[in-house]
């Protein structure tokens, strides 16, 4: 009877992790190594002078940030909540990880660092004005898009949607889009996108043409989109990497 029992509750934790661990179409929820991904991050602070040399170059426009320490901490901590959430098996853009998708732009800004939250508190209110005047129709094409198109396509156009206009967030959207859309698409099984020393020039090529072409209220900005999202798909289906998922 003892080992019966034991083998009973063995069986059901056992059942209650892939419980956890899949969705319900049967799709393993992917989880992150957090020290690969650090690892990545931290070859693009080493390399950022170069990186950024190449991008005034090539035309695409230095960065206003600097990819020093500070950031490299702060997007650690927004990958730390992240693995966090898909251990739980938190589904992206559901109604019970809207707070979440805002937290981890909070986190990309902040980090853990309360004192540094209260500091900007304004400008921490006025982000959250402004992220819940605009989630709503992202979340409204999530829901109808991730039925039907392939999650890495979701995956791309839901970071086209965070940095086009109008931006999700006031500051950040880069960062943080690549987050979200990297939750998106472990959550369906497929890994996800780190910068790195050596993807980063691609990465910022077609995001600085979204960032600045990508208004659907003018007439450039519908003909522009299809390109940009187009052009985002085909970058993001290259770049994310088995390297960064937890074996």
């Amino acid at each position: 009877m003892i080992k019966w029992l034991a083998a009973h509750l063995i069986s059901a934790l056992f059942e209650r992790k892939i419980r956890v661990d899949k969705k319900k179409n049967g799709n393993r929820v992917l989880k992150l190594d957090l020290r690969a991904v650090e690892k990545s991050l931290k070859g693009v602070e080493r390399n950022w002078e170069r990186i950024d040399d190449e991008l005034e170059r090539r035309k695409i426009g230095r960065k206003d940030t600097p990819f020093n320490s500070g950031i490299r901490e702060h997007m650690m901590s927004a990958y730390e909540r992240l693995d966090g959430l898909l251990r739980k098996g938190t589904e992206p853009f559901s109604d019970n990880s809207i707070s979440d998708i805002l937290e981890l732009n909070n986190l990309v800004h902040y980090g853990t660092d309360n004192r540094l939250r209260l500091e900007y508190i304004k400008a921490l209110n006025a982000n959250t004005k402004k992220y819940y005047e605009n989630i709503g129709p992202i979340i409204k094409w999530h829901k109808k898009h991730i039925q039907s198109d392939s999650p890495l396509k979701v995956s791309a156009e839901i970071y086209v949607a965070i940095l086009g206009h109008p931006q999700l967030f006031f500051e950040g959207n880069h960062r943080t889009g690549s987050i979200i859309s990297s939750w998106v698409s472990m959550y369906h099984g497929h890994p996800p996108f780190v910068l790195s020393s050596e993807n980063a020039i691609a990465y910022f090529a077609p995001s600085a043409q979204i960032k600045a072409f990508a208004d659907k209220s003018t007439w450039r900005g519908r003909r522009k989109l299809p390109k940009y999202r187009k052009s985002f798909k085909e970058f993001w289906e290259s770049n994310i990497d088995e390297s960064y998922v937890q074996k």
